[in-house]
């Protein structure tokens, strides 16, 4: 993944030993220097340039070896993953290395990658293949 400058000049490519088919899905950047990446090779990878440019500094591993289309933090601890099968949500505590919960947003045997997803402490919509789907955090 390469970082461009306002004038289009490449200013540098973010790891280096990565497989072929490992690509990026999405990109949330966090502040001028920190950004979270996701993609076909099911990890979740925290860059801070600060400290390194060929090797993230935090990443997380989908459990079920999914492909990651998505990803949003709550700006604080909380990170929410979409992956590619049955439209499944993963909720992470950023502190920790394993997955808080999983959300499987449909009981049918229709599966459909999780291809957008937004959060907050109260709800969490998430856009799969043939409709929307929302959580309310709130009702018990």
């Amino acid at each position: 993944m390469g970082i461009r400058r306002c004038g289009g000049q490449l200013m540098t490519h973010l790891g280096g030993d990565f497989p072929p088919g490992a690509g990026v899905l999405d990109v949330m950047y966090e502040s001028p220097s920190t950004l979270l990446s996701c993609g076909y090779d099911t990890y979740v990878r925290y860059w801070d340039l600060r400290a390194s440019v060929r090797k993230c500094v935090m990443e997380w591993e989908e459990p079920h070896d999914s492909t990651l289309y998505c990803l949003q933090t709550d700006g604080n601890h909380l990170l929410a993953t979409g992956s590619s099968y049955y439209g499944v949500v993963r909720l992470w505590d950023r502190r920790q290395r394993a997955c808080l919960h999983a959300f499987p947003l449909t009981s049918t045997p229709l599966s459909s990658p999780v291809y957008c997803l937004r959060f907050t402490t109260r709800h969490l919509y998430a856009a799969l293949s043939y409709n929307l789907h929302g959580l309310d955090f709130q009702t018990p």
